[in-house]
């Protein structure tokens, strides 16, 4: 998937986003919590807090299912965890490392240190933190730059640190031997606050100046300002060889300990009648102040989202997104792509939020409850190298299993599936007339009954439904992987085809038989993950049977 696609995706994604935000459940006023994760979370059912198990369950069997590389996903609504999964061998101890979600702690820390007099306020001039710092390429563009174009990555620097430069900038001060001085030396490009740069050195100028002012590194404060006061422990945060916390990213931390970090955040900087950071600057930070070139806008440390979301957002795909309006964080943390790092972005659009129905508590549903329980214990429990296993295990069709059967006698043709596809719950395509779906999701199996397109042979009818799936915006690199005629089983010609194709971050695959009866076409498909048995798929849409 190319830039392009990737950055229309992610628009979309954000455009979805904001508008559920907007138009479902829930407002900005909100009771304080029942009571503060400080010694350790408090879990319970979605369905208690108003959502839907079932679209949560979806998600983390699409994870199982394609096996993405996400070691984590944890979502708090109301203050409950109701979501609490990690990938094999990651479990709820294990400390991962944020990356850039590391910057929004370290505005934290400068809020912190401005209320409490040690930094006067965001208008100082940065030079004016290290008088025994002499810069070079010194003009007033230089002399004008404040805490506060640091803080929005607006410095004007001629900083080229960012993966867009593949981190050159990065590795040259890193390998300086005073990384104050390589980022105060840097040339101005523009002048401060005229455009958005990405710039790691800009934050790791954040912490030297939070040193520099309050006397401890950054770490050493977080600790005692912030970490502590969460019940967070146990945080590892490297410095540079001058013993400056870099500040910029390498925090390695706990993913409910970032969910507490966000909660801090959603109760707009209180915790446990304290005020550990002030309502003015968490405000302040989470809000737009300067647009960039992609979809979200920068606040101070913080992406921006519209409808009062934001996130902190690291390299690889970790994610610590609060959602004011639905009253939920959700943590992801990842090894994901380059390409793919925005995929929990399409799970927050096509599933959690979606999941919020209400603001009361919705019926309880025992069976989807369950279900999701046990996909998380597999998904813990489960090397990636034994989970080829044990999909197959589970999802042998006719071995042995009384098949489900669907019999059309309008058109005279019966069609075996897969006995464990059992939801019907769900509308039916333009041309299905009969259609089943695993209770996880996939894989999906339907019957279509359509009018033989003019002049369409059946060795054609492969082309024909890869046009189709070309046709659709939110579908990608679809092809034909295989496609031949074959004889059913009592002697009736189709066409046998296999097409890949990928929706979203997702690769897919559908098998597909067609025959011709009667002016009609008579279509029987399943679409599974590329990585379910072959064989699986194809007996279900190959067991297609006409009556003598």
């Amino acid at each position: 998937m190319d830039n392009t696609i990737r950055k229309k995706v992610f628009q979309l994604c954000v455009l979805i986003l904001a508008t559920l935000l907007i138009c479902s459940c829930g407002g900005p006023g909100r009771d304080k919590p029942d009571y503060w994760p400080t010694q350790g979370w408090k879990t319970a059912t979605p369905e208690s807090q108003g959502m839907d198990s079932a679209l949560l369950l979806d998600m983390l069997d699409v994870i199982w299912q394609n096996d993405l590389k996400i070691d984590s996903v944890l979502v708090v609504r109301n203050g409950y965890i109701v979501l609490d999964a990690y990938n094999y061998p990651r479990d709820a101890a294990d400390r991962h490392n944020i990356y850039s979600c590391s910057k929004s702690v370290t505005s934290a820390l400068i809020g912190i240190a401005i209320d409490k007099g040690f930094i006067k306020g965001v208008h100082q001039p940065v030079l004016d933190f290290f008088p025994e710092h002499t810069a070079q390429n010194l003009d007033s563009d230089k002399k004008e730059m404040t805490l506060e174009h640091v803080l929005t990555m607006t410095t004007g620097l001629e900083c080229r640190d960012s993966f867009r430069y593949r981190w050159l900038g990065l590795e040259q001060m890193k390998n300086s031997p005073d990384w104050v001085q390589f980022m105060i030396d840097l040339p101005m490009a523009e002048r401060p606050g005229t455009r958005f740069e990405y710039c790691n050195g800009a934050t790791f100028l954040l912490s030297a100046i939070l040193q520099q002012k309050a006397g401890m590194d950054a770490l050493s404060f977080a600790e005692e300002q912030l970490f502590k006061p969460l019940g967070i422990s146990n945080v590892n945060w490297p410095s540079n060889p001058q013993g400056i916390t870099v500040g910029y990213g390498k925090i390695y931390m706990r993913p409910r300990d970032m969910a507490k970090f966000g909660f801090l955040y959603l109760n707009n900087g209180q915790w446990e009648g304290k005020q550990i950071i002030s309502d003015r600057w968490v405000k302040d930070s989470t809000r737009k102040h300067v647009p960039t070139k992609g979809p979200m806008d920068y606040g101070y440390q913080w992406w921006t989202m519209g409808s009062g979301a934001y996130t902190a957002l690291g390299y690889y795909g970790q994610f610590i997104i609060v959602l004011p309006r639905k009253n939920i964080v959700a943590v992801f943390t990842s090894l994901l792509d380059q390409k793919d790092i925005f995929t929990p972005f399409v799970f927050l659009s096509s599933n959690i939020i979606p999941a919020v129905k209400s603001d009361k508590a919705l019926p309880v549903n025992i069976e989807k409850q369950k279900a999701l329980e046990d996909l998380i214990a597999l998904w813990q429990e489960t090397s990636p190298k034994d989970r080829a296993k044990v999909r197959e295990k589970s999802s042998k069709v006719l071995s042995g299993l009384q098949p489900g059967q669907y019999v059309n006698n309008e058109y005279g043709f019966s069609v075996q599936y897969d006995p464990k596809l059992t939801i019907t719950n769900h509308a039916l395509e333009p041309g299905q007339i009969f259609s089943m779906k695993a209770p996880k999701g996939i894989p999906i199996f339907s019957v279509a009954v359509a009018d033989i397109p003019q002049g369409l042979a059946l060795k054609d009818t492969g082309q024909f439904l890869l046009k189709l799936y070309q046709k659709d915006s939110q579908i990608k690199v679809a092809a034909i992987r295989k496609q031949e005629l074959i004889t059913l089983s009592n002697g009736t010609q189709a066409n046998y085809g296999e097409i890949t194709w990928r929706y979203r971050s997702f690769d897919l695959v559908t098998m597909a038989v067609g025959a011709y009866k009667d002016d009609k076409l008579i279509g029987v498909s399943v679409i599974g993950s590329r990585n379910m048995p072959v064989e699986y798929l194809a007996d279900m849409v190959k067991s297609l049977k006409f009556k003598d």
